[in-house]
């Protein structure tokens, strides 16, 4: 029998959604937050903008 090689999966990224008030808009909305934990990035459902965790 011969051997398989395993596929390097990717490490699961954070996907997530949380209620705030967007710096752009100004509006209280539901940011889409996603990327590695310590580096998500938010992004507006409204403006459709990104942020950095740093940023807001």
């Amino acid at each position: 029998m011969g051997s398989r090689r395993r596929k390097m999966i990717a490490r699961p990224t954070k996907k997530a959604t949380v209620d705030g008030r967007c710096p752009k808009c100004t509006t209280i909305v539901k940011f889409s937050v996603s990327g590695p934990v310590g580096d998500e990035i938010y992004e507006c459902t409204g403006c459709m903008s990104k942020f950095h965790i740093d940023d807001l």
